[in-house]
């Protein structure tokens, strides 16, 4: 009985191999004729499938962490996600054989995913997704076969039939490239490593007893990772921005595993007054007024002109309750990016004391501590531009760049004040109600960077997906693996 049972199930698995064979034979002579012509692209090139290095960075930020201190991130249960901050744990991917793991505490920077075979391997790292019966070995035994340029037919077949769900009939076919023979004389040292490591792989991989084991000692080196050519310095904790609205920071716990932290600010519908400044902000039932003293004390500093803005309260209303004024004796200086990129660069001089005017009701402490305050935002005008650089390369920048800097500037000064108007500490019961207020005014910054950046910025807080896979998360030291981003939830 169980030898027939025996025969019957390898009756079958012949049977499934024989016909999977047979599509594949009548695939590839199809897809082969009309190839020829791109033979050149589809030769195979040591380290051309995966091509990302640092110069494809995406500039990016760490003061989000401070803003994002005091918020709690709520859990992943879809990738179609609306306005938040979340955090979770995903299975990550190596892409980039023979290089080191990631190092306790090594910072990763989101980069653009380039080279060859960008486009399969983001199809690949989408599927294994949609189809959990797939490991993450072999997800990841496959991305490593098209590094090292291993031909779909010389995998064993219990193999090529698992791994089939995440490729199309056309894929499988391309991955018939031809691997080139190189004069290794004529390499460079970094090349021939690579070449001696995907011919390893390549190898190991048309074993009929391949081994995810010895694949993983092949492609990821163990132990401290030294410093290669031309890294840079990445902390931990480096946020970035993205092409589809979100916000992200990625901390590898290992190469198959990555925490990664989402934000998506709310759109919040803002209003100015006839001084052009911001005099409310709303979303979804929530509401903050801002209730100016006067029209903003002019004051001249230099060759510049600040104004003296004094708030008088901070109306709030909200879902379930009456709207409440809270007062607040509270004023700030609109110095001007002009002033402040002048004074950093030591182009002119300033005597601050001399400057203040008695009509300006302010000390020289106050007027200095305005200054620290759009110092502090210098710093994040640089990176906001970096920001809109890597997206607009070939657009026009907006023109008044020097005015949303400023008018971000202006938002953070209104969040505090508020902060201490209505500290939610001595106001016992209102806490969830009054922190929905706290994060629409800080999510008013955030979500204003993609119109720095020139994306279309639809004003609305539907569902959306992060598209993680078309991004690599990169680490400074070049000698380091880069990873490769799924959905999957581990």
């Amino acid at each position: 009985m169980i030898r027939r049972f025996s025969i019957i199930i390898a009756v079958s698995l012949f049977s499934a191999s024989f016909s999977f064979a047979q599509d594949l034979g009548g695939l590839f002579n199809k897809v082969k004729q009309g190839a020829k012509s791109l033979s050149k692209s589809l030769s195979w090139e040591p380290g051309k499938a995966v091509s990302t290095a640092l110069k494809d960075t995406l500039n990016g930020f760490y003061w989000m962490n401070d803003v994002l201190e005091a918020r709690t991130a709520d859990t992943i249960t879809t990738f179609s996600l609306t306005p938040g901050y979340y955090r979770t744990t995903l299975r990550s991917y190596c892409l980039h054989a023979g290089t080191y793991g990631p190092s306790k505490g090594a910072g990763y920077q989101l980069a653009n995913f380039e080279g060859a075979q960008k486009k399969l391997i983001v199809s690949i790292l989408e599927k294994s997704v949609e189809h959990s019966e797939i490991t993450q070995s072999d997800v990841q035994t496959l991305i490593w076969g098209i590094e090292a340029g291993t031909k779909f037919s010389s995998y064993p077949t219990d193999f090529q039939l698992r791994v089939k769900p995440l490729l199309s009939i056309k894929d499988i076919a391309l991955l018939e490239i031809n691997v080139k023979d190189m004069v290794e004389s004529n390499l460079p040292p970094e090349v021939k490593s690579l070449m001696n490591t995907y011919a390893s792989l390549r190898q190991e991989m048309q074993s009929t007893q391949m081994s995810f084991d010895k694949l993983e000692d092949i492609a990821v080196k163990t132990g401290a990772s030294p410093l290669g050519v031309g890294s840079i310095s990445i902390d931990e904790g480096k946020w970035s921005y993205l092409n589809s609205g979100y916000f992200i920071r990625v901390d590898p716990q290992s190469y198959s595993t990555s925490a990664v932290s989402l934000y998506r600010p709310v759109h919040a519908e803002v209003s100015y007054d006839a001084q052009n400044r911001i005099s409310s902000y709303a979303n979804d039932g929530y509401q903050v007024k801002v209730n100016y003293k006067d029209t903003g004390k002019p004051i001249q500093l230099g060759d510049y002109t600040g104004k003296v803005q004094q708030i008088e309260s901070y109306t709030v209303a909200g879902p379930g309750k009456e709207a409440t004024t809270y007062p607040w004796d509270g004023k700030y200086v609109d110095l001007g990016m002009d002033f402040v990129h002048d004074i950093l660069k030591g182009a002119k001089e300033f005597n601050l004391d001399q400057m203040i005017k008695d009509k300006s009701n302010l000390s020289l402490d106050e007027l200095q501590n305005a200054y620290k305050d759009v110092e502090k935002w210098k710093s994040r005008y640089d990176d906001l531009k970096k920001i809109n650089e890597d997206f607009n390369l070939d657009k026009n920048p907006p023109s008044d760049l020097d005015k949303y800097i400023n008018e971000a500037a202006i938002n953070e000064r209104i969040n505090k004040g508020l902060e201490v108007a209505l500290n939610p500490i001595d106001k016992k019961g209102q806490s969830e109600w009054l922190k929905n207020h706290f994060k629409m005014v800080g999510d008013f910054f955030f979500y204003s960077i993609c119109k720095l950046r020139g994306d279309d910025c639809k004003p609305d807080n539907d569902p959306k997906k992060p598209k993680l896979p078309d991004y690599i998360a990169q680490p400074g030291n070049t000698s380091s693996q880069r990873l490769g981003l799924s959905e999957y939830k581990k």
